[in-house]
């Protein structure tokens, strides 16, 4: 019964956190669109005072650029919006591949369909404050395949590390190139250089073994350069799906502008998204909530404008709460129908 208890507290917990995610993101497309309307009226008002005719084209032409980038169910892009959610559950999958490779690195036995299911359910833990809910939630899955409480934490932060590592490091070398606010390419290399050093063998060894308090794990040769390259790869791909799924939302919402190349929005959809979410995790707040909202919209608002940017950053979190969710319950539709070994 206590063991019961313990889920279903934690169950609550998550569902509080998903809620207020969920609220929070559709009041925020809510107003935005909000406040493009209440532009409308206001350039309606402009119009009528307005006394020479070059003034009233210039505010008619702004009137039908907001009128075209408003978001509507009959104007948004949903063949786009589909190919998103599809790439960006694809995106989710390599994570818990690494996180399976970690795991066997470190003498543990589980089933990829575990290792991958723990890794998908995860993800519903970072919407609760402080984000020790996704160690709880990874844990206790694994634990089904007769995974080690320590070994599993020490997997977790391993491929959580690599992930905003590879993160940190495309956004850096793409934000280089773009015409972004400087503190933003500061931050894109100060981020990528701090989140790249955990993950090289060394100090990873040196936080297992803080983590451990075991000094062996300093020497375990386990923890090496062979599990940093499968960790990157696996890492990298992840990135390339997430950004190709943000870039492909991008271009699903209605905007006024000539939108450019595929090429050039997935570029900067890639180091705008990759960016925003460590910076997100680096702040510990649920699901960084606000943190990835700036930096998404900073970002884009240089190549789509700000209202585009804040809707598109709106837009991500709502599709990828979605995606994860739904991929979260499969995991654990999988835990119910399978046996522990």
């Amino acid at each position: 019964m206590i063991k019961r208890g313990v889920k279903l507290v934690i169950a609550c917990v998550v569902a509080i956190g998903l809620f207020f995610a969920v609220r929070n993101s559709i009041q925020q497309w809510q107003n935005e669109r909000d406040n493009l309307e209440l532009r409308l009226v206001e350039l309606d008002r402009e119009l009528a005072a307005a006394t020479s005719i070059e003034t009233v084209n210039q505010i008619r032409e702004e009137q039908q650029r907001i009128r075209d980038s408003v978001p509507s169910f009959q104007n948004l892009n949903w063949s786009l919006i589909a190919l998103a959610a599809l790439l960006y559950a694809i995106g989710l999958v390599p994570n818990g591949i690494l996180l399976h490779h970690a795991l066997h690195a470190l003498g543990q036995q589980p089933r990829l369909a575990m290792s991958i299911s723990a890794q998908l359910i995860g993800h519903v833990g970072k919407y609760v404050p402080g984000k020790a809910m996704v160690i709880v939630l990874r844990t206790g899955v694994l634990s089904r395949d007769g995974v080690k409480v320590l070994p599993a934490t020490i997997s977790i932060f391993i491929e959580t590390f690599m992930m905003m590592a590879a993160g940190a490091t495309l956004a850096a070398l793409i934000v280089i190139w773009l015409p972004v606010p400087g503190w933003v390419a500061w931050l894109a290399f100060g981020i990528a250089v701090l989140a790249i050093l955990p993950t090289l063998p060394p100090v990873l060894r040196f936080a297992a073994a803080r983590v451990s308090k075991t000094s062996e794990v300093r020497e375990d040769k386990r923890i090496g350069y062979g599990l940093f390259v499968v960790g990157w790869g696996w890492s990298i791909l992840a990135w390339a799906c997430i950004g190709a799924a943000f870039a492909s939302l991008i271009m699903a919402i209605p905007t006024a502008i000539d939108m450019p190349s595929f090429g050039m929005v997935y570029a900067i959809g890639t180091a705008a998204i990759s960016l925003a979410v460590v910076a997100g995790f680096a702040s510990l707040l649920p699901g960084g909530a606000g943190i990835r909202e700036l930096v998404l919209t900073t970002i884009l608002s240089v190549s789509f404008g700000a209202a585009h940017g804040l809707l598109a950053a709106i837009a991500a979190r709502i599709l990828f709460l979605v995606i994860e969710v739904l991929l979260a319950s499969a995991g654990w539709c999988f835990l119910r129908t399978s046996h522990s070994k």
